[in-house]
């Protein structure tokens, strides 16, 4: 049942696309419009954009979330709730407050709004609790006792964390990787409000190509949502590949 919930929407979206016009008949006029302008906008672009913009915000939500994890792996009691509960803030806050928040306490600081590294770093905080719960249980898994060795021989912090952690959880990070830039893909909500006409992103795109009327414009929305859905289900495909592989090493 879930199976079919899931796949009705998405070939709704596929038929829509290959019926371009009103008289049903069926085409790839929608498909070849991706690379034709559209308000100043090509869609496939706009994916290049999405792709780009989703690799910054999955590395900015790895380096903070591994270092968030860390900290609340190894700590205890209290602080490890208190941190654990403010990572998970961007869950229960919708994206879109959170990028309408950003948009309003920019407008004081217009260098920073106009600043392109805006979109990426807002949503990365999408991501991040994403990747904080990948990557905790994974450190906690890592015995202290191998830590201590490698301390008592003279190994810094950061020596430690290399050779001992980081083997351990290589794969648990490459999976954490993935969700956060799965995520931060077909992210729409705070980017709505932060994209830039010269950074725009396709979902943003869909939702404006579908606010448009017409029979053409909502094949071309669909045209582009099944684009998008390609590029989501290979990144998909290569975190379930590193997921597989990683639950078959552990049950070895």
């Amino acid at each position: 049942m879930s199976v079919v919930l899931l796949l009705f929407p998405l070939g709704a979206l596929v038929v829509r696309s290959l019926h371009p016009h009103a008289s049903g008949a069926l085409s790839l006029d929608a498909y070849r419009r991706l690379t034709a302008d559209f308000g100043g906008v090509v869609p496939a672009k706009a994916l290049v954009m999405s792709l780009v913009t989703a690799a910054q915000a999955g590395v900015i939500a790895l380096l903070v979330g591994g270092l968030a994890a860390v900290a609340i792996a190894r700590s205890r009691g209290l602080l490890s709730r208190f941190a654990d509960a403010v990572v998970m803030l961007p869950l229960g806050v919708s994206a879109v407050t959170l990028g309408f928040g950003y948009l309003l306490a920019l407008q004081s600081l217009p260098a920073v709004r106009e600043s392109p590294a805006v979109l990426p770093f807002v949503q990365a905080l999408v991501a991040l609790p994403l990747v904080v719960r990948v990557l905790v249980p994974a450190l906690a898994a890592v015995d202290p006792r191998q830590r201590q060795a490698a301390a008592v021989l003279g190994a810094s912090p950061v020596r430690v964390f290399a050779s001992v952690d980081l083997p351990v959880i290589s794969r648990s990070v490459a999976v954490a990787a993935g969700f956060a830039y799965v995520v931060t893909l077909g992210e729409f909500g705070a980017a709505s409000f932060l994209v830039r006409p010269e950074q725009m992103t396709l979902p943003v795109l869909i939702g404006r190509i579908a606010g448009r009327p017409g029979w053409d414009s909502a094949a071309l929305a669909a045209s582009c949502s099944v684009l998008l859905i390609v590029a989501t289900v290979l990144v998909i495909g290569v975190v379930e590949a590193l997921r597989r592989d990683d639950a078959g090493k552990a049950e070895f």
